[in-house]
C-alpha cells in the first residue's frame, strides 16, 4: 500500500515538473509576443552535400528577413536555385546568362524580380527583341567562389550557357574560400580538390550544426508561429556565428587580406575560367565592393590593394572584369546602394543590372 502511493507521489510530482515547464513556456512566449515581439521567420532549409557542404532545399517556399532588414520571399526550383524552372539543354532561339555568387546576387532582402540579374534579363531583352536573353539565377547564400565553381560543374553542362557572371564580393570571398576547405593549394602552387571535415572547415561545422536543427520535425512550423522559438533561433544562430568566425556582417575589412587567400582564390578562378573554355561559355567576372570600402577612406585604402589585385589578375588572364567599385562611388550616396545588413538594397540591384547590362554590350558579350 505505501508503494503505491510513494508512486502516486512521484507521478505527481514528474506532473507537477512537467506543468511548470510548460507553464514557463507559455509564459515566455506570452511575454516575448506582448513586450518583445520576434520576427516568425518561416525559414529556408538547407541540406547536407558532400561536394558542396550544402546547398538550399528543392521545390522550397521561405518567408525571411534577411539579417533583420527587408522582407522577401524566397522559392526554389526543383534543383534547389532561385529561379523558375529551366529547360535544359543548348538553346539556339535564346541567350543564356547564368549567375555565379553568394547572398549578395541570390539575393537576400529583394524579390526575385528585384535582383540584378532578372532586372539585366528585363533590359536586355528590350534592348535587343531580335534574340531573347535568359538569365539563369544560381547564386546561393553563404557560397564561397569554391562551392559556386564546384556548382557550375554540377549545372553549366545541364544548361550550357552563353556567358557565366561570377559575382565576387569584396567584403568575405577569400575568407569563405578558406572557411570552406574545398580546395588547397598543392606544393607547386596548384589547386588540389578535397572532402573537408569539421576539423578543417569551419563552415562544414557551422552549416552540419544548422542543418540538424532544421531538420528536427516540426521545426519549421514552430519557427513560423512561435516567438520564444524564434529568440532562442537568433540567439543561438549568433553564438555558432562567433563560434565559428563565420561572417554575418562585413567583418574582414578590419583586416588587410591574406596572401595566401588571395592566392588560392585566383586558382579557384582559374578553374572556373577554365570550365568556361571547355563548355563553350564567356566568362565574366564581376566585383561588387563592401559598402564600407565606399564610406570610410582607411576601409577603401586596405580594399584598394584588393581591388587592384583582382583587376591585374583578370588582366593576365585575359578575363573580362567589371569593377562596380568606380561606378557606385560616382553614386549621390553611395550607402543607399545596400541595406543596413551589407547587402545590396533594390537601387543597389537596378545599378547593378544597369552596369551589367552596358558592360556586356559594350564588349559584345556573347
Amino acid at each position: 500500500m505505501e508503494s503505491k502511493r510513494s508512486s502516486a507521489s512521484r507521478w505527481r510530482n514528474v506532473l507537477l515538473v512537467i506543468s511548470s515547464i510548460l507553464a514557463s513556456f507559455v509564459f515566455m512566449e506570452l511575454y516575448l509576443r506582448i513586450f518583445m515581439p520576434q520576427d516568425l521567420i518561416v525559414p529556408m532549409p538547407a541540406i547536407q552535400d558532400t561536394e558542396l557542404i550544402y546547398r538550399l532545399k528543392a521545390d522550397t517556399k521561405a518567408y525571411l528577413k534577411g539579417t533583420s532588414v527587408r522582407w522577401f520571399h524566397l522559392e526554389t526550383n526543383s534543383l534547389g536555385l532561385r529561379d523558375r524552372e529551366i529547360e535544359p539543354g543548348k538553346k539556339t532561339d535564346r541567350r543564356r546568362v547564368m549567375l555565379l555568387g553568394d547572398s549578395m546576387s541570390m539575393a537576400e532582402g529583394v524579390e526575385l524580380e528585384e535582383t540584378y540579374i532578372k532586372r539585366y534579363e528585363e533590359l536586355a531583352n528590350r534592348d535587343a527583341p531580335g534574340r531573347r536573353v535568359e538569365a539563369i539565377n544560381a547564386a546561393i547564400r553563404g557560397y564561397g567562389n569554391d562551392q559556386e565553381v564546384l556548382l557550375f560543374e554540377r549545372f553549366g553542362p545541364l544548361f550550357l550557357p552563353d556567358v557565366v557572371v561570377l559575382a565576387f564580393f569584396e567584403g568575405n570571398d577569400l575568407e569563405d574560400n578558406r572557411n570552406g576547405g574545398l580546395f588547397r593549394l598543392g606544393s607547386e602552387g596548384d589547386l588540389v580538390k578535397r572532402i573537408p571535415t569539421e576539423s578543417d572547415s569551419p563552415k562544414l561545422r557551422y552549416y552540419n550544426r544548422q542543418i540538424r536543427i532544421q531538420n528536427v520535425p516540426g521545426y519549421r512550423f514552430l519557427v513560423g508561429h512561435s516567438h520564444l522559438v524564434n529568440f532562442a533561433r537568433m540567439h543561438y544562430a549568433r553564438h555558432l556565428m562567433r563560434q565559428h568566425d563565420e561572417v554575418a556582417s562585413v567583418n574582414s575589412l578590419q583586416r588587410s587580406y591574406r596572401e595566401e587567400d588571395l592566392m588560392l582564390t585566383q586558382e579557384i578562378l582559374k578553374r572556373w575560367q577554365e570550365d568556361c573554355r571547355q563548355l563553350g561559355s564567356v566568362p565574366v567576372m564581376l566585383y561588387i565592393p563592401a559598402p564600407e570600402s565606399l564610406g570610410d577612406s582607411r576601409a577603401h585604402t586596405r580594399t584598394a590593394g584588393l581591388n587592384s589585385a583582382m583587376a591585374e589578375f583578370a588582366r593576365r588572364q585575359n578575363l573580362a572584369f567589371l569593377d562596380l567599385t568606380a561606378a557606385f562611388l560616382k553614386m549621390p550616396d553611395p550607402q543607399h546602394l545596400y541595406l543596413k545588413d551589407a547587402h545590396l538594397s533594390p537601387e543597389g540591384h537596378v545599378s547593378v543590372a544597369s552596369a551589367l547590362h552596358d558592360f556586356l554590350k559594350r564588349r559584345n558579350i556573347p
